[in-house]
């Protein structure tokens, strides 16, 4: 979501607009033109835009509708002069996408896309709207892209494992990937994106998780991915902490450390948490012969019926939950939700008449940019 900074801190518009439209990028040799300049007020005009309901409160419809109408008649007017400007082409999906326009939107990161290919930001765009529109197994192709066409960014890393993750079964179905493959590359994905940003807690952190995940990771490479965890964040919640060592406390137990995880279970206090500590305690306590044999029988990859997934040990925390969220979606929040397509039929402002009409693109066969296949 974008935020309203203060005036002081802006870089110089064109170098903000730059920024915007590709955002693994310094900014610091963005060429100040003039056509920058232009693209960049009116990014400043929709970051005021999208800041209106917190700063000021809920607006009324038709001032929304006015200034979004301002926006697309600015956009439009800019990509009338400058058609192949992939900045502007980006940043003008993006808009649309924000305000409930997907369909329209696509079409100019299609645009962006046959200019310049080699952008990865352009293939993330097109592998979420993929993915909305419930086609994830044609959104791959282009998360994979962006890895190689950005190989030092650890959120497309990360964007890569959570869809690994999520979408395991669509792939494996479709005979993309085994499932053992699926969970190796997600394993190693969110690997490489707690290695690029190694003080992003988030990554971290799922990356920790990834093991459990992947039954043919190594123990002590779990064991020692969850202990820097503890080390590098050390001001996490009571409950967090409690997370972790339940963690920590299963993946001892598979090492037949059972006195070390005795220890952190009987530490852990958290009340959200005492299901998860109890179900380790049985399973700690039954370790019996008997089980031994049990297990020895069963497939080593299958999880025990005492042992309660750890995905179901994350506490209510705005942090852990997104566990299950696809990664910017993966989804912008859309502050404008009433915002239909006909708020934005309006044809004329002061620069003249408006040259998009998405109402009529919607309707029409064959409207817009370009298509997927």
């Amino acid at each position: 979501m974008l935020m309203l900074l203060p005036r002081h801190f802006l870089l110089p518009l064109a170098a903000l607009a730059f920024l915007f439209a590709n955002p693994h990028s310094s900014g610091k040799d963005a060429p100040i033109t003039l056509s920058g300049r232009i693209l960049g007020r009116i990014l400043e005009k929709e970051v005021r835009f999208f800041s209106l309901t917190k700063r000021d409160g809920p607006q009324s419809p038709p001032e929304l509708t006015r200034k979004a109408q301002e926006i697309v008649a600015e956009y439009e007017a800019f990509l009338s002069d400058n058609p192949r400007d992939v900045n502007a082409l980006i940043l003008y999906g993006k808009f649309l996408r924000k305000v409930g326009q997907e369909q329209h939107a696509v079409q100019y990161f299609l645009e962006a896309d046959s200019i310049n290919p080699k952008l990865a930001v352009v293939k993330q765009q097109l592998a979420n709207y993929l993915v909305e529109e419930g086609r994830p197994v044609d959104a791959f192709p282009y998360l994979i892209m962006t890895i190689e066409l950005a190989p030092d960014q650890p959120d497309y890393h990360f964007h890569l494992g959570n869809f690994l993750f999520l979408f395991e079964d669509r792939l494996v179905k479709e005979k993309i990937m085994s499932k053992d493959s699926v969970r190796s590359f997600m394993h190693k994905s969110f690997g490489h994106s707690a290695k690029l940003s190694p003080k992003n807690f988030d990554y971290q952190l799922r990356y920790a998780q990834s093991f459990f995940d992947t039954p043919s990771s190594s123990k002590e490479d779990a064991l020692r991915a969850w202990d820097e965890l503890v080390r590098k964040f050390p001001d996490r919640s009571g409950a967090e902490k409690d997370y972790f060592k339940l963690c920590k406390a299963r993946i001892l137990l598979e090492l037949e450390r059972k006195s070390d995880a005795l220890g952190l279970l009987e530490s852990v206090s958290s009340k959200s948490l005492e299901s998860a500590k109890q179900s380790l305690i049985h399973r700690l306590d039954r370790k019996t012969e008997a089980e031994k044999k049990e297990k020895a029988e069963d497939d080593p990859k299958k999880q025990s019926r005492l042992e309660v997934d750890h995905r179901f040990f994350i506490p209510n925390d705005p942090h852990l939950q997104r566990l299950r969220d696809l990664t910017n979606r993966l989804q912008e929040e859309k502050m404008l939700s009433e915002l239909k397509a006909d708020a934005i039929r309006a044809r004329f402002d002061e620069r003249g008449e408006i040259k998009i009409d998405l109402s009529q693109k919607a309707n029409s066969p064959g409207g817009g940019r370009g298509s997927l296949r």
